[in-house]
């Protein structure tokens, strides 16, 4: 039996070969991660750049991070923030799964 991580790794670079793989591997993501994974992702996508104190996960981001579907970013001037990547959201949106609702702004 294969590893989700190995399956994971594998769907990514078949959706990095070519544009019919982009869409065709998503699908083969997202059933490979985990449900914390898919939460983390859902959240970075709906609701990032997310803070580090505020990620549902600091081990679901980091798997995300290596598998490709995060990355780590400043935004408006600070650093400490991780954010969703283009793999991410074409994975997400294969899923069909509810978005996570949107924060407003913070205000400063």
């Amino acid at each position: 039996m294969t590893e989700p991580s190995e399956q994971i790794a594998y769907a990514i670079a078949k959706m990095r070969a070519s544009d019919e793989g982009w869409f065709a591997y998503a699908p083969i993501v997202w059933d490979a991660l985990s449900p914390c994974e898919r939460e983390q992702l859902n959240q970075l996508l709906h609701q990032g750049p997310v803070y580090d104190g505020n990620v549902v996960s600091k081990a679901a981001r980091s798997n995300l991070i290596t598998y490709g579907l995060a990355c780590r970013c400043c935004y408006m001037g600070e650093q400490g923030y991780t954010a969703a990547t283009y793999e991410a959201f074409t994975v997400f949106k294969s899923s069909r799964a509810a978005p996570m609702k949107r924060l407003a702004p913070a205000k400063g």
